[in-house]
């Protein structure tokens, strides 16, 4: 019993040895920052916690920073990425961009981000902030907004949507391993991509088809904007609503259900609705992405969407 209970006392603490081992393998070899589920995962690691709002699921941790894909970023004492917003000089335009990892502006430095672009094209007097979270659907995007709606009161809403707007989400809380340990997290993401038995593009679009068609998640997500109506109506803001093209290709464009649903969404609740799609489709999707292997939108692309923006921010005179 003794040798028994001895040998599997070895192979236990080799087992963790080479455990530790590998883990620090991962960390070495990512540690150039540009392995993307890493850089997700060290994401949601370092800058995200739990929300004690079920539907949130996850929110920024306010005051915290991280250097994520060679990029700094920090969240303010309000729990948004971005500098700390001045919202007591009166007279002071606010504006808030909602939405998910594109409102947030992954990948980017700040002042390259949608909410850096505009607030330097709109100039001093106005306050520009974005809630924006990566990993959020239309249901989880308007309800992290609302918990700002009474601190912020702004003149004006931008909601950024996405393909994946009426998606079905997952806020369930991580295990204490996927936390802690990059090797496992990038052995689990492997996994899931393994047994997701990702359809080829045809299937990929069907399955977005049948998703903005009806099902759980396009309900979620109409009852989500009817909260954001009634929001709107409370306090006496305006809402835009900017459809963010699918990433992957522009010519030929293969989601315009999408925007045409959006769009009648909005315009049905008295929203102004902006599509970045015709100016974008200039030029190669792939010109927009902030990095080879990561189709979040760079620079370029928020240059475009501010110049969309810009005008329904001009005074009379201008």
């Amino acid at each position: 019993m003794k040798r028994l209970l001895s040998g599997t006392g070895l192979v236990l603490f080799g087992l963790l040895l080479a455990c530790a081992a590998v883990e620090g393998l991962v960390r070495v070899a990512t540690s150039s920052q540009q392995n993307y589920l890493i850089e997700m995962w060290r994401y949601a690691t370092l800058l995200k916690r739990n929300s004690a709002d079920p539907v949130i699921g996850h929110e920024h941790i306010p005051g915290a920073s991280a250097l994520l894909q060679g990029v700094e970023v920090s969240i303010n004492s309000l729990g948004m990425r971005g500098p700390e917003p001045d919202l007591s000089t009166v007279g002071r335009h606010k504006v808030v961009i909602a939405g998910d990892s594109t409102a947030m502006g992954w990948g980017l430095p700040e002042d390259a981000t949608l909410r850096g672009q505009l607030a330097r094209r709109l100039g001093s007097g106005t306050e520009v902030m974005t809630t924006g979270v990566g990993n959020m659907n239309m249901t989880q995007i308007v309800a992290n907004w609302l918990r700002y709606a009474d601190t912020v009161r702004p003149d004006t809403v931008i909601v950024l949507a996405t393909a994946r707007a009426p998606a079905v989400q997952d806020t369930g809380q991580a295990g204490w391993l996927v936390r802690h340990s990059q090797a496992y997290a990038l052995l689990v993401s492997f996994i899931e991509i393994a047994l997701s038995n990702t359809p080829g593009q045809a299937g990929l679009i069907a399955s977005y088809e049948k998703m903005w068609a009806g099902g759980s998640g396009r309900a979620a997500m109409d009852t989500a904007l009817d909260r954001l109506r009634a929001d709107q109506a409370k306090y006496g803001y305006r809402v835009l609503v900017m459809m963010i093209p699918e990433p992957h290709s522009f010519e030929p464009y293969k989601f315009d259900f999408a925007t045409n649903i959006m769009r009648a969404e909005s315009e049905k609740r008295g929203w102004t609705f902006l599509d970045p799609l015709p100016t974008l489709r200039k030029e190669p999707a792939e010109s927009y992405w902030v990095a080879n292997n990561d189709v979040h939108p760079n620079a370029k692309a928020f240059q475009v969407m501010t110049d969309v923006l810009k005008p329904y921010f001009l005074r009379p005179q201008e």
